[in-house]
């Protein structure tokens, strides 16, 4: 099967292209975001002739796309696959809310618009369009245990103040963090000067560096600016892949996803539980390599292709 990949391209998405590969699939991708650039980001929709042009010379069975974003695509792009023969699914890791307009606007003329985060998903199918359920993978080459020895807790995430719904409950989080722990914990992203002490903030980190720093840490802590059924930043997938022992806020489908991370519904259970583990660093050490090699056998983006090839199956 040919599969056509119109995504951003970089080092973290090189594993989409690779799982295809590996189950037997000839692929071919379009880093829209560099045309974008190459052609002025405000010419909108640009992107569309392009993608169809390699389209008509390759003949993809399906397109997995992932745009993210509005203005850079029309109906036109769909369409102009379906006539090719090709199965075309938008996908998106993102979770804004409300649901963006375009997603609406396109969910008639893609096969499947899938979402990381059922709420969504619910959404698009009660419009009486096709969606489906698609959880997030990670680039295991990247994240993975390490040798490093560990200590302390770390929280990895942005403070963007009150733009998304849960971000006061996260920044509450890791000031009680900060106050428990003292200079065990740090927080790395941006926006944490002024919220927690200055001892306790160790400045932005880009993907992959992030795990440098998690490959040392033995608690990870995960809270998510939204709180809905089936969604987790892939943060949690690098801490767990990472081998850190990890304490999550719930979300509905943790418990099947990730059976040796601990979910924890208030701040007090999170701080609670992190010092349970800093107390029996035993315990972690165990919690956090079956992490590691629970996310690795069910996590990658391998596991994510049979899933799709059965929508187009159906």
């Amino acid at each position: 099967m040919k599969v056509l990949l119109p995504i951003i391209w970089h080092e973290l998405t090189h594993c989409i292209a690779r799982a295809f590969e590996a189950h037997g699939h000839e692929v071919r991708v379009f880093d829209w975001r560099r045309h974008q650039k190459r052609h002025n980001r405000h010419n909108r929709y640009r992107i569309v002739p392009e993608v169809l042009a390699i389209a008509e010379e390759f003949r993809p069975d399906l397109a997995f796309c992932q745009f993210q974003a509005p203005d850079l695509i029309t109906s036109v792009l769909p369409i102009g696959l379906r006539n090719l023969g090709c199965f075309t699914v938008n996908w998106s890791g993102d979770v804004r809310e409300p649901l963006p307009q375009w997603y609406r606007d396109l969910a008639p003329f893609f096969d499947v618009t899938s979402f990381t985060n059922w709420p969504d998903v619910e959404e698009v199918r009660a419009m009486g369009h096709r969606s489906e359920f698609l959880q997030i993978g990670y680039e295991p080459r990247v994240y993975y245990p390490g040798d490093e020895e560990r200590g302390g807790v770390v929280f990895i995430g942005n403070n963007y103040g009150d733009r998304y719904p849960k971000g006061p409950l996260r920044r509450a989080m890791c000031q009680a963090m900060a106050e428990a722990f003292g200079e065990q914990f740090m927080v790395y992203g941006v926006g944490w000067d002024g919220v927690v002490p200055r001892r306790n903030v160790g400045g932005y980190v880009r993907e992959p560096d992030d795990a440098k720093v998690l490959r040392r840490s033995l608690v990870a802590v995960g809270m998510d600016h939204f709180f809905r059924a089936g969604f987790a930043s892939d943060r949690l997938l690098r801490a767990t892949a990472c081998g850190c022992a990890v304490v999550q806020w719930h979300y509905d489908g943790i418990a099947a996803e990730h059976p040796y991370v601990t979910a924890a519904t208030s701040i007090g259970d999170m701080v609670d539980s992190v010092a349970g583990l800093l107390a029996n660093e035993e315990n972690a050490h165990t919690l956090g390599a079956r992490n590691a090699e629970s996310t690795l056998r069910l996590h990658t983006w391998e596991q994510r292709i049979g899933p799709i090839i059965k929508w187009m199956e159906q």
